[in-house]
Parts: structure tokens; sequence; C-alpha cells
């Protein structure tokens, strides 16, 4: 069963990790019939699309579940609603097919707010990191840097006149371009520090 959800609020502050382990305690309390891995540890065999960051809203994430029998996608939904926590949100079910594979975003859009005193500023780095070729930045690891071209991974942004910053991010399997990255490019990445957060608004798969 594939699965969308939303994560809100404080819920923002949840690791991927805890989340993972919120989801399972869900399923154990809606009792929902969940294939398990083999070994030592079984697991439900949950999929995730792709991880969130912390401090990150999210609105529109997938998940995949195995179930060892067919549920219908409107009764999953709704048990698993009444025993989510507060800001963790159930929106869609679906079935697929036996042979289906892990999900695999395309791209992700996200959101930020921008204050109107920075929003000009803001606008005129939009359009020089889109009129770009390309636009190295650095990642620092240990014991060496790396050169990581973000240009290509930026499919589409805008800054709409009521000063909300969308982007679109291609999510490649050789590496993709992290929503702080953008951030830094376009000089708002200090928002972060002053109480201001991301917000993953969707996750893109193919259809």
């Amino acid at each position: 069963m594939r699965l969308r959800f939303a994560k809100r609020g404080d819920l923002r502050l949840v690791s991927h990790h805890d989340l993972l382990r919120c989801l399972e305690r869900m399923l154990r309390r809606a009792r929902v019939p969940m294939a398990l891995t083999r070994g030592f540890n079984p697991r439900p065999k949950i999929t995730f699309a792709l991880a969130l960051g912390l401090g990150i809203e999210a609105w529109n994430e997938v998940v995949d579940l195995e179930l060892t029998e067919a549920w219908e996608p409107s009764d999953l939904l709704s048990r698993l609603q009444e025993v989510a926590p507060p800001g963790f949100d159930w929106i869609e079910a679906r079935p697929l097919p036996p042979e289906a594979g892990p999900p695999r975003p395309r791209s992700v859009e996200y959101r930020v707010p921008i204050a109107a005193g920075r929003r000009d500023a803001a606008r005129a780095a939009l359009d020089a990191l889109l009129d770009s070729a390309s636009w190295p930045v650095v990642r620092h690891r240990p014991g060496r840097d790396l050169t990581f071209d973000l240009r290509p991974h930026v499919v589409a942004a805008d800054l709409s006149g009521d000063g909300v910053l969308r982007f679109r991010l291609q999510v490649a399997p050789d590496g993709s371009a992290r929503p702080e990255e953008v951030l830094e490019a376009l000089r708002l990445r200090d928002l972060l520090d002053s109480g201001t957060f991301l917000t993953r608004t969707d996750v893109d798969l193919p259809t």
C-alpha cells in the first residue's frame, strides 16, 4: 500500500529515525497486519520515498507499507488516523501491484516565506542563479572538500508577490542538492537560524 502523509507543527523537530519508530507504534496500535523482515530482529516492511531533514515540515510525503492481507485503503487510513499524534495527518492510500518497486522520487518541492525587507535582494539573487550555466558549491567533508554544481538540480524556482519562495529540486541517484544549499546560494541561509523553517510541499513520483 502506498500512502501520502503530512508532518506539521512541532513534529518537524522529529528526526527521520524517530519518525520511523513513531510509524511502527501507530501500526501496532492500529493493528495493521504488517509483513516483517527476516532475521534476529524482525521489523515491519516500511519504505519511505525520501528521508526528511530535521526541522523541515512536510505536506505530502510518501511511504510504502507491505501488508500480509488485503485492506481497503479507506479502512487503513481511518485506523491510522485514529492513533496518529497531533501534527501527523494521513492524506491518501492506494494499493500497489505485487511487482511494484519501491518509491523513487523524481523531484521534490520546497517553500519558505521571505520577509518583505529581504524580497528584492532575494529576487535578484534568484534571477542570477536561474540565469547561470553552473553554480558550484563546496561541501565540507572530514579531511576533504567536494565541489558540487547546484544549478542542474534546480528544476524550477519562483518568488511570489506575497513573499513565498518555492523551488523544485531534482532527485538523482548519484547525489542531490539540499534545500539549505539553495538558500545559501540566495544569501538566505540565515533565515533558518532566526525561526523561519522550510516546508517540503511535494514529492513527485513517476506515474
